[in-house]
């Protein structure tokens, strides 16, 4: 149909459309049309030339008011973050191994924050029951276990955690991994089920959204009395293979939902994501692309916005999630989290609420499996690999086609005059067209003043918006450098938290990994000035990239990005099977 078509490519229109006004506005390009300029002809302004002063300094404001949200969000989460860590109460009942489920080698206990009052609110329904759904198509077994024991070592892991291994039928050994997996874990949480995505369902891509949608509809199987009950306290989690999270994640969606009780079956948890495992064994570029891409959902986390953008992770209920249909599956819904994120917000007519977990999602920086001693080998791979993985993401730039279609359905139209929405339609702005946009208008920018005929007489106003861009760039990037200061104080809360987490479980450092960032090493100074580098191999030419080839196609294989590999593995419950 040619209106989805045209849809699903506005990115790429928008960008011959952005060379097309460069190119008006120059004054160094012969065009048929045009008279030639004198050097001493103070020609007055084209229509051009006074759109593209507005669109750049547009643009340039945007850029500068992205590092003034994520600073106002870096500053607001480490007291965020610390308050839900004070949560847990020193008087919870302990759990022993055995009746956690989960029997790590060391004997301390991780406190119980599931246990705690609710702002004075009697809890007398049933408990929340959490159903994890754990995508892993062609996810090597010991990434899962490492996942599987970070989970089992929650204290209400037994008596809250369901978890669901969303498998892709047509991988090889996928049985047989469930099955080992399955065996080893069946006495660590609640429930733990595997589920096989048919290869033969038309319409229908392998990869994490397929994956999820067929587990999500086996979650609703198994819940079908309480789906329909006045009283529903299944949370649906969606996370990656290789993220691990906080018990408190868990027990910050149930303080919210109890506390929130009329919201809670149209609520969206979203959460950070931080990338605090082997980010000290990993290239630079690939590091502050990893940096600027949990920034660009921790932007959207700060007290005032009036949506949020999941990344990797998030959480919403089982009734939310059949209301709305489930997870798409077919090739537009490839960036599944913002994909989710974006029927949900339709389907509820945009009612659906948008609460933050300041508990961040610890998660890899992507491994080369290049088994070379070559360090710049093993780097020249690592980075061919984070830019498929960043593709694969700008590839989700088909969300813009889909936001645009719904908001131009007869249902949403209602929608197009609130704040609310005009504010999601901003959040799509800058994460598919502006890296572009961006790009272009940077190059023209420097270029303009050496290729003009006469490089004396710019015209004023030109001139002017050019030093205007300039200032707000400058700007743009201190501000940046001020972002990274105020990470570090986040990051070193995290890191503490989860390292004495994981030793009181038994879960040593060389299991799960944790990197150290110490703010004026080398390494961190370098990122300060590395990262519009890597902003533009990972994030404008990826963009570039895949909005071009959306004019030919919308399908994309999915890959499943390298994970490093850590030390040894051991299955909780003492099963053997892992590496050692």
């Amino acid at each position: 149909m040619i209106s989805r078509w045209i849809s699903r490519c506005l990115p790429g229109f928008s960008v011959i459309i952005l060379l097309a006004l460069l190119l008006l506005t120059a004054d160094f390009v012969p065009l048929p049309w045009k008279r030639p300029l004198s050097p001493s002809d103070p020609e007055d302004l084209t229509l051009a030339q006074r759109v593209f002063m507005v669109y750049s300094i547009f643009v340039h404001t945007n850029m500068f008011a992205f590092t003034v949200r994520l600073a106002w969000a870096l500053l607001r989460i480490p007291v965020e973050t610390k308050r839900a860590i004070d949560r847990r109460v020193s008087r919870a009942p302990d759990l022993s191994p055995s009746e956690s489920g989960y029997q790590g080698t060391s004997s301390q206990k991780l406190p119980d924050s599931s246990v705690f009052e609710i702002d004075n609110i009697s809890i007398e329904e049933d408990e929340v029951v959490h159903a994890i759904i754990l995508p892993n198509y062609s996810e090597d077994i010991d990434t899962l276990r490492t996942t599987l024991n970070v989970l089992a070592s929650h204290p209400r892991a037994r008596a809250q955690y369901e978890i669901y291994l969303a498998m892709e039928q047509k991988e090889t050994g996928s049985s047989e991994k469930a099955t080992s997996l399955l065996t080893a874990y069946e006495t660590c949480f609640l429930d733990i089920r595997a589920t096989f995505h048919p290869s033969n369902i038309p319409g229908e891509i392998a990869g994490k959204s397929s994956n999820v949608s067929f587990a999500a509809r086996y979650v609703a199987d198994v819940h079908r009395s309480e789906l329909y009950s006045t009283e529903c306290n299944i949370i649906i989690t969606v996370m990656d293979a290789d993220t691990h999270l906080w018990q408190d994640y868990f027990t910050e969606i149930r303080r919210l939902h109890f506390t929130y009780p009329t919201d809670a079956f149209n609520t969206l948890y979203t959460c950070p994501i931080i990338f605090d495992r082997n980010s000290n064994d990993t290239p630079i570029l690939v590091r502050c692309a990893d940096l600027l891409w949990s920034f660009a959902g921790l932007s959207t986390m700060h007290p005032a916005s009036p949506i949020s953008i999941p990344t990797s992770v998030y959480s919403l209920s089982l009734p939310l999630a059949d209301r709305v249909g489930g997870w798409d599956t077919d090739p537009t819904a490839i960036g599944e989290d913002m994909h989710m994120m974006l029927k949900c917000y339709f389907e509820t007519c945009g009612t659906v609420v948008s609460r933050v977990v300041h508990i961040p999602a610890s998660q890899c920086n992507i491994s080369s499996d290049a088994s070379s001693r070559s360090k710049s080998l093993r780097t020249l791979s690592t980075c061919t690999a984070r830019y498929r993985q960043a593709l694969r993401h700008m590839w989700g730039a088909l969300d813009s086609g889909f936001a645009a279609r719904n908001s131009t359905s007869l249902a949403s139209l209602k929608l197009l005059s609130k704040p609310r929405h005009l504010a999601l339609l901003h959040l799509l702005f800058e994460a598919h067209f502006l890296p572009c946009h961006i790009f272009l208008l940077l190059i023209f920018s420097a270029a303009y003043p050496h290729l003009h005929p006469s490089p004396t007489s710019l015209p004023p106003a030109i001139l002017s918006t050019l030093n205007i861009t300039s200032i707000l760039r400058t700007l743009s990037f201190l501000g940046m450098n001020i972002c990274l200061s105020l990470f570090e104080r986040w990051y070193g809360l995290c890191l503490a938290q989860r390292r004495g987490d994981m030793l009181a479980a038994g879960l040593g450092g060389e299991e799960v990994g944790f990197s150290e960032r110490r703010a004026w090493s080398l390494a961190q100074v370098a990122e300060r000035v590395c990262f519009p580098v890597a902003g533009t191999l990972f994030g404008a030419v990826p963009t570039f990239h895949a909005v071009f080839a959306h004019f030919a196609t919308e399908r994309l294989v999915y890959r499943v990005s390298g994970k490093p590999v850590f030390g040894a593995v051991v299955n909780a419950g003492g099963f053997g099977g892992g590496r050692v």
